[in-house]
């Protein structure tokens, strides 16, 4: 079983980004780097905040076949088909219907979102399980932890990915403003990566975490229940923010 953190921003595609895409140039390094790392995975499953969901529960999405382009982004030519495991699928709502504190609910949905898509562009795998993020933090605890078990049940080699930026204010001008907090933020999530202390990600100050405007931290934090006690001192890829949102690259377990 691995697990990463990959950033999401579509200007990674170098139809979308253009000449920006030099300026994340480290990402797009990073990335490739980890693609060569997992090699093809047989069953990679995605977490993403951007994937339609509900407050108190988390969607999975339950179509055979998975597609999505960055027709959003002006480039349609650009996209991915895949095959989802609806074995997989299947055993994770029967899992959830059996654990007491989550809801996850089955979404009639075959579009992906650029929180997948933007990961698919860089890794191969054979098959997707795309997961939606829920509001409340605990939740992903029990979320990553049910994912596990349902891998280890069904012997599926899993790569978990764990789809999230950092803050969103980390100068001026950046999408949701300025907050002197939230550069604070990402160095504590990237100390948690280097450590290995996934679990320390639920024991961030609350107002640290609100003032940052991340969007990551619960994809994150569902990933260190999935590694439960595989989860190693990561190998941080990079980390960078010139548009004011942090983009870490990580990974977890042996590079192949």
């Amino acid at each position: 079983m691995q697990g990463c953190v990959c950033p999401h921003p579509p200007l990674l595609i170098p139809a979308v980004g253009g000449d920006n895409r030099r300026r994340v140039q480290a990402t797009v390094a990073a990335m490739e780097r980890l693609a060569a790392e997992v090699a093809s995975a047989e069953l990679v499953v995605v977490i993403s905040p951007h994937t339609p969901g509900y407050s108190n529960a988390v969607a999975v999405r339950s179509p055979a076949t998975l597609w999505g382009d960055f027709a959003a982004f002006r480039c349609p030519e650009v996209g991915v088909e895949i095959e989802n495991d609806v074995e997989f699928v299947d055993r994770l709502l029967d899992r959830a219907d059996e654990q007491r504190g989550i809801d996850v609910e089955p979404l009639d949905d075959d579009q992906l979102d650029h929180g997948v898509l933007v990961p698919l562009f860089f890794l191969s795998a054979l098959r997707l399980v795309n997961l939606s993020v829920a509001r409340e933090y605990d939740i992903h605890r029990t979320l990553g932890r049910l994912v596990r078990e349902t891998a280890d049940e069904l012997h599926r080699d899993v790569l978990f990915v764990a789809s999230g930026d950092l803050s969103h204010r980390l100068q001026p001008g950046a999408p949701a403003g300025f907050d002197p907090r939230g550069a604070e933020f990402d160095a504590q999530v990237v100390d948690c990566f280097t450590r290995g202390d996934l679990d320390g990600l639920s024991r961030l100050d609350p107002d640290l975490v609100r003032r940052a405007g991340e969007c990551g931290l619960r994809s994150f934090i569902a990933l260190g229940a999935f590694l439960g006690g595989d989860a190693q001192p990561a190998r941080v890829l990079s980390y960078e923010g010139p548009f004011g949102v942090g983009y870490a690259v990580a990974a977890f377990g042996e590079a192949a």
